[in-house]
């Protein structure tokens, strides 16, 4: 207990995500405290990642109290649903570097499952659900895609709704015609920036808002050399329902991944779930 006490300041002074303290993104999984109708109850989801044969899957923020059985689906990728079935709790062992990583997999401190059907990537980021925990939403297919940008048309509207001259921008992938998902970067202001995942919709953007103070060596992430990149950004799985989009959002760092659940409330995406896996190099 002492030693996780001691990374977890650690930590707090050395991985910045999203312009937030690291116990509140990455120590622990608490749910944005903003209510509307039809969100996703974050606690019936929580991360994981895979082993080395991509057959195990550890849920690396649960305690044995947790009830894990509970959790019996895991997507790590879009379209990629799995049944799970859970094994055992493990205690952190006393080889541990405490690392969220495969190749620390057998001892760090979590909940074990077995892949019932298939495998996933070795060390790959995932999402473990509840049976009815997106009940009334649609999976929906996605591609993921590189080296395009969002049109003139969606950035001259990013603008004019943000009042804020873009002055990057690149897409990170799409759903369908006309609904696609990409990161802008804003022009700065003193040494305050803002970088944005933008949603566009047919009712129009959805935001999530990355602000932060401007450092030549580590601005929104440690070690980033004040950069944002689309390929930072991996999409777990997008899914439709009544009340708008929800997808699952892994934001690839040089100390480790951040990982959070976004779910839509009018023009914004909020924090229903998040976590992270420390893995830095030694």
């Amino acid at each position: 207990m002492y030693v996780k006490k001691a990374l977890i300041a650690l930590l707090s002074s050395i991985f910045l995500v999203s312009g937030l303290c690291m116990d509140e993104a990455i120590a622990n999984t608490e749910a944005t405290k903003v209510s509307f109708a039809g969100k996703v109850n974050g606690d019936a989801v929580t991360f994981a990642y895979a082993d080395k044969t991509g057959k195990h899957l550890l849920a690396f923020d649960l305690n044995s109290s947790d009830r894990p059985k509970r959790f019996t689906k895991v997507i790590c990728s879009p379209g990629n649903v799995r049944s799970v079935k859970y094994v055992k709790y493990q205690k952190e062992g006393k080889h541990s570097n405490h690392r969220n990583a495969a190749s620390n997999i057998t001892q760090d401190a979590g909940a074990w499952f077995d892949v019932v059907n298939g495998k996933f990537k070795e060390n790959e980021s995932c999402l473990l659900i509840e049976k009815d925990a997106f009940q009334g939403h649609t999976f929906l297919p996605y591609k993921p895609v590189e080296q395009e940008e969002f049109s003139d048309e969606i950035i001259r509207r990013v603008t004019e709704f943000k009042k804020r001259k873009v002055i990057k921008q690149g897409l990170i992938g799409e759903i369908s015609p006309g609904v696609q998902i990409g990161l802008v970067e804003f022009e700065r202001k003193g040494k305050n920036v803002l970088a944005s995942i933008v949603m566009t919709t047919p009712n129009g953007l959805v935001f999530k808002d990355f602000p932060a103070t401007y450092d030549e060596v580590s601005t929104w992430r440690v070690d980033d050399q004040g950069e944002i990149d689309p390929q930072m950004f991996n999409i777990l799985f997008v899914t439709k329902s009544k009340t708008g989009y929800t997808l699952g959002l892994e934001w690839i760092g040089f100390e480790g991944n951040s990982l959070s659940v976004l779910q839509q409330n009018g023009n914004t995406f909020y924090s229903i779930n998040q976590s992270g896996r420390y893995m830095a190099p030694f």
